[in-house]
């Protein structure tokens, strides 16, 4: 800053402190200009903490009224459940957000917008629906439901205008694990009754033969119980969570984590379409190494592949990878809506498999009978809830995490915010209704979605148009589709997995940036890829808060040093310029203090400062010792050597060994004796910035303490600068401050470096009061005294070429 003119501040710029009634050393003396530009002088006292705000008034905090706890519970429950006209209002919008949205709604000219764009979306869900059901084992009408009642009903209640809801790779494959697991008993003993089972696989476990079993009218009964029961509670988890607004967990789940999974869950997505693409029929495999038993078994049924479905599979794959990467990517910007080749596909597949019938002829699977019409409701089975309580909840918090990530991404690019809470509880309406309708799990939809914004979408107004375009396949197209091929369908969800595999990138940024997160990510992807789905989200969930333990457990520690004629500190390890204070240390801990790093903060401070006082302490105590049995000798020779001279009768050889020994104990008993001689540390005192330490615990406090007890034992002081107001208060409550007076907090390091060479050294005030001379002499160092005193030399460091920067009595003056 640059002050121009020569004026001082007035006495009424200084606010409502009345100077001339506090001490001199506590006046703002005040803030002049300096003869550079782009400098400011400041002169005032040096602050301790309590100094401060006895000056500047610290707002005292007013403790509220202690209450019983019926009282607390009382009136939390009455300000909970009492409200007023207005806020009753609030309530009802924040519930029903679709009101606002349509209040602002531009009509017409959002009007066409969101009509292609639900066209568009309404063709994918198509394909794409029926595509993943396969995904959770359901038959493929179950997909479209899900693309359906879901959509209807988060037009009403979710706050994204942008994201398209219905089937998701990854949450329909976790759904179809649960239903795979659940069902394996059923399927084991369907086919051990079978009469040439053995004959053909040899064991009757659940990893048999069970192409037969799947297609029992039974099993797919009860699969979809199984599949609206999960739902069901998925719904139950979300609507608890968004009641109690606790839709910040999300956070919770790193972007990295979330990554190694959706990558990890791809290649089980991969996995288990591999059977449709090659027509084989693999064994039932279970975890853990689901995946590596799963290629064991498909590497010896290759011999076995059906040739037709190969074909068809490759044909669509190259089909579909050259239309989206050579026309609707690289066109993208001149096309009104990329071209439907899913839906194409979906349609000429039908048609010559049934021209060709592919499924007499070459065995080739289909889609089978589709049924018309809209399912009636009905209540999911409860007798298996119990066992799905918890892979619910996992599938609840994937399903919302992935959902809200992406509708977060469309809303900032739109200007507006979404209500992390209210799309929980959008979620689980959606669920809860949806499973009465024969739905499985719903989730945003990450490739949908963007092609809703991009094709000009507005609002859910697309949902509800997609929703048509859905009704008019259950109500009457739906038998059309029944000689489908499987092998379509793989197709368009293997080429769907190519923006998941691409986050295999990731891992080169990460490492770069961080290694903490490229082992996130490693661990979370190996850990889905070994174990599964749902206990890789655990490992990667876990060993990502672990992460954080990891990163404050070792923090980084560094001595600062004075950036020369200034009033700053830095780092000395970064810094050439900055320069340490004789007889000082100044300590900094990039860390919050608690349990896990309390030993790791001490064993830096003693390494970095070369000042470790249970050492010093030892070696007092030692040479002490040896001292005490020199002058036990030297008695004992004394004492004989009277004895000698009165008695008269010793041999010379024994009376010289008494003569040496005598010598030797009085040489060494001239060291040991002399206090000052004693071994002692060549700093005075230990100041710790504590600006980045956020918070601290009791045991970090109780450490401290104790810290600053064995350095006082070893004439070392230690202070304590730029502590917030949490530390302060945590230290105050741990009872920090009846050990130790609350004058050794200071407000910045300045302060704290100033203040101990103070009281190191008095300070005389000469002349007007800018020279500075020191009153008592040298400063030992080791266990020599020192001829140069490090409290002058402190001081000349700290004082500026020019004069500038000087100590007025009791006043700092620090030019910056």
């Amino acid at each position: 800053m640059d002050y121009k003119g020569d004026d001082k501040l007035e006495e009424n710029d200084w606010g409502s402190i009345d100077k001339d009634t506090l001490p001199r050393r506590d006046r703002v003396i005040s803030i002049l200009n300096t003869d550079r530009p782009g400098t400011l002088k400041v002169n005032r006292p040096v602050y301790s903490q309590v100094t401060f705000e006895e000056i500047h008034g610290n707002r005292p905090t007013v403790k509220p009224e202690k209450k019983r706890i019926c009282e607390q519970l009382r009136s939390t429950v009455a300000s909970r459940f009492t409200c007023s006209k207005e806020c009753t209002k609030n309530v009802f919008l924040e519930i029903f957000p679709f009101i606002l949205i349509m209040k602002e709604y531009q009509f017409p000219r959002w009007l066409f917008g969101d009509l292609i764009a639900g066209m568009t979306v309404g063709i994918m869900h198509l394909p794409q629906g029926m595509a993943y059901a396969l995904l959770a084992s359901m038959p493929p009408i179950q997909g479209l439901y899900v693309s359906f009642f879901p959509v209807i009903l988060y037009f009403f209640f979710g706050s994204s205008r942008h994201v398209s809801v219905g089937t998701f790779a990854v949450v329909c494959l976790m759904v179809g694990t649960i239903v795979d697991r659940e069902t394996a008993d059923w399927v084991s003993s369907t086919v051990s009754g079978q009469p040439n089972n053995s004959s053909v696989n040899g064991t009757g476990s659940p990893g048999s033969d069970h192409s037969k079993a799947d297609e029992d009218p039974e099993l797919i009964k009860i699969k979809i119980g199984i599949a609206m029961a999960v739902t069901l509670l998925t719904g139950l988890w979300q609507l608890c969570m968004g009641v109690c607004r606790l839709g910040f967990l999300t956070i919770y789940l790193s972007d990295p984590m979330i990554s190694g999974f959706t990558t990890g869950a791809a290649i089980h997505v991969f996995t288990t379409q591999v059977k449709y693409i090659f027509g084989v029929r693999l064994l039932r495999q279970k975890e853990p190494f689901k995946l590596i038993k799963t290629y064991i078994d498909l590497f010896k049924n290759i011999p076995n592949t059906n040739v037709a479905a190969l074909i068809i599979a490759v044909v669509c794959i190259l089909v579909l990878v050259l239309v989206k990467e050579c026309i609707n990517n690289r066109f993208k910007e001149k096309m009104k809506m990329p071209i439907p080749i899913e839906l194409i596909l979906v349609v000429a597949g039908t048609v010559v498999s049934y021209l060709g019938k592919f499924e007499e002829s070459f065995d080739v699977l289909t889609v089978g009978s589709v049924p018309t019409g809209i399912p009636a409701p009905s209540f999911p089975p409860v007798d298996r809830m119990g066992s799905l309580i918890a892979d619910a909840f996992a599938i609840a918090v994937v399903s919302f995490t992935v959902s809200v990530s992406m509708a977060k991404i469309l809303a900032k690019n739109h200007n507006y915010e979404i209500n992390a809470s209210q799309e929980l509880i959008a979620y689980g309406v959606c669920n809860c209704v949806g499973s009465c309708f024969s739905s499985f799990v719903c989730s945003a939809s990450l490739s949908r979605s963007l092609i809703q914004e991009t094709v000009g979408g507005k609002t859910q107004v697309a949902g509800l148009v997609s929703s048509v375009v859905i009704l008019i396949v259950l109500l009457a197209l739906g038998p059309l589709f029944k000689t489908l091929p499987n092998s379509v369908l793989a197709s368009i969800i293997l080429v769907a997995l190519k923006g998941m595999f691409l986050q295999f990138k990731e891992l080169k940024r990460l490492w770069s940036v961080s290694k903490y997160d490229f082992a996130v990510w490693l661990v979370t992807f190996l850990g889905v890829i070994l174990f599964g789905v749902e206990l890789g989200l655990v490992i990667g969930l876990g060993f990502s808060l672990l992460t954080v333990v990891f990163r404050t457990q070792s923090p980084y520690t560094c001595l600062y040093g004075r950036v020369p004629h200034t009033d700053i500190y830095k780092d000395k390890n970064s810094y050439r310029v900055v320069q340490e204070i004789p007889g000082i240390k100044i300590f900094h801990f990039e860390s919050p203090m608690y349990y896990a790093n309390v030993e790791h903060f001490r064993n830096r401070l003693y390494l970095l400062t070369e000042a470790n006082p249970t050492a010093l302490k030892a070696a007092r105590a030692k040479l002490k010792e040896k001292g005490e049995m020199l002058e036990k000798k030297k008695e004992n020779g004394l004492r004989n050597r009277k004895k000698t001279s009165k008695n008269g009768h010793l041999q010379m050889e024994n009376h010289a060994e008494i003569e040496v020994h005598i010598v030797n104990a009085e040489a060494v008993s001239l060291v040991v004796t002399q206090e000052e001689e004693m071994p002692r540390f060549n700093i005075h005192h230990i100041i710790f910035d504590c600006s980045s330490v956020s918070f601290i615990d009791s045991v970090a406090a109780k450490a401290l303490s104790q810290v600053i007890k064995e350095y006082a034992e070893v004439e070392v002081t230690v202070l304590l600068c730029h502590c917030k107001g949490q530390l302060r208060e945590m230290l105050q409550r741990a009872g920090f401050f009846n050990n130790h007076e609350k004058g050794i907090v200071y407000l910045t390091v300045h302060d704290a470096v100033v203040a101990a060479l103070e009281k190191q050294e008095d300070l005389l005030a000469e002349g007007n009061g800018f020279l500075v001379k020191l009153k008592k002499d040298a400063v030992t160092h080791g266990s020599l005294a020192s001829s140069t005193s490090s409290a002058t030399q402190s001081m000349a460091e700290l004082e500026n070429d020019d004069g500038e920067e000087v100590f007025e009595n009791d006043a700092s003056s620090v030019d910056v």
